[in-house]
């Protein structure tokens, strides 16, 4: 790709700006009418300094959004890649609001009528949905990453006239950017003349730098595309061992109750690890109260959840996890720990896997491992609630 400079000077001398603008504008346009997709392609990156590619196969199918402010359209994405130590797969997907992505044995699951956070676009991230691993590929973002060169004068874009490519009839779109008069990206995108669908992409980072990159990615088609079915059902029905084994709720914490506990693994203020996997059972009934050492009301919440334990005519775990690895302060608000009690910290990680967004809050839990009830923060009625709960739970 090196040289691309010299060509858009060449081509801009022959395609006036107005033409290549309007050029832009139709391939935009085309980009965003095309219905259902389906695609596999061969992404392959080069790096200077590897001695062999790194090659992934992606196969894509997306389906018309309209509407839908969060993204240009639904996909879902599967990915492999070979390594040296064995095969590697994964899939991302988004619909209506919704997003999923698995990779290394982690599912991650984002809703926006539960957390709109991750789903707003801040600096140059396009939020989950648009950030996901290879979603720039599919024509709908190709469309809204031309649309955002073409208004940024950090860009050169020029038009080619139809040519062939790999026995097509094809459209080359080079573009180049450039910050502080160094080119940091040049790109290329081949597009079918006839039908405007992706044929190939061509990508340079940082050209002629040691930290040089570049991007292959080639696409086929099948003869007839089809919507994908894109639903938390189909999902789950699609990857049954993924959500069997990894599903791990990014929900608020209120939309626990009835879903397996977490898994989590935390230390305890003694330098032990305490360990629990979803779907695992707890040695009895258990009580987690998340709290922060430095807020107020945590011992009246350690008295209610005590207090409930030893009126109950059975025996109930108690897990206290503090979202803080000061265990001067731990110890402040738990001095001792009881028999069935386990003391735990450093457990951000498990406030944000159950989606906690505010402390205190108090979860009940079966021997089965399925959370009963949540308590969020502090009020007059919690030891009842933790009595009433566990006095039904086995």
């Amino acid at each position: 790709m090196k040289g691309n400079a010299r060509l858009l000077m060449v081509l801009t001398a022959l395609y006036p700006l107005g033409l290549s603008a309007q050029g832009i504008a139709d391939i935009i346009s085309r980009l965003e009418s095309i219905g259902c997709y389906e695609a596999d392609a061969r992404f392959s990156v080069t790096l200077p300094q590897s001695e062999s590619d790194v090659v992934y196969t992606v196969g894509l199918s997306s389906a018309p959004a309209p509407g839908d402010p969060l993204a240009p359209c639904s996909y879902l994405t599967d990915w492999s890649l070979e390594t040296p130590t064995g095969h590697v797969e994964g899939f991302s997907a988004y619909f209506d609001g919704h997003h999923y992505r698995y990779r290394n044995e982690r599912l991650q699951e984002y809703h926006m009528e539960w957390d709109s956070i991750p789903f707003r676009p801040t600096g140059r991230s396009a939020g989950v949905q648009g950030s996901a691993q290879f979603a720039d590929l599919y024509p709908a973002f190709i469309a809204r990453e031309l649309k955002t060169m073409s208004g940024d004068s950090r860009y050169s874009i020029s038009v080619a006239p139809p040519a062939t490519f790999n026995g097509k009839k094809a459209i080359k779109v080079s573009t180049v950017f450039t910050v502080s008069e160094v080119v940091a990206t040049e790109k290329d995108f081949f597009f079918d003349a006839e039908t405007m669908l992706p044929l190939r992409i061509d990508t340079e980072s940082n050209p002629g730098q040691i930290t040089e990159q570049t991007i292959f990615v080639s696409y086929t088609y099948p003869e007839r595309m089809n919507c994908p079915d894109l639903s938390d059902a189909a999902l789950t029905a699609r990857y049954p061992e993924i959500f069997e084994k990894y599903r791990e709720n990014n929900f608020h914490i209120e939309n626990l109750a009835g879903t397996p506990m977490p898994t989590f693994t935390l230390p305890t203020t003694t330098g032990e690890r305490y360990t629990h996997h979803r779907g695992e059972k707890f040695a009895a009934p258990t009580v987690i109260a998340i709290l922060d050492p430095v807020s107020g009301f945590n011992s009246e919440i350690v008295e209610a959840v005590r207090g409930a334990a030893d009126s109950l005519p059975k025996a109930v775990d108690v897990i206290w996890v503090f979202n803080s690895t000061n265990t001067d302060a731990i110890e402040a608000v738990v001095p001792s720990v009881r028999p069935g009690e386990h003391l735990l910290m450093n457990g951000k990680s498990l406030a944000r896997d159950c989606g906690v967004t505010s402390l205190p809050v108090v979860i009940m839990a079966d021997s089965d491992g399925n959370i009963k009830n949540v308590n969020l923060g502090l009020n007059r009625e919690l030891g009842n609630v933790v009595l009433q709960t566990m006095a039904l739970t086995d």
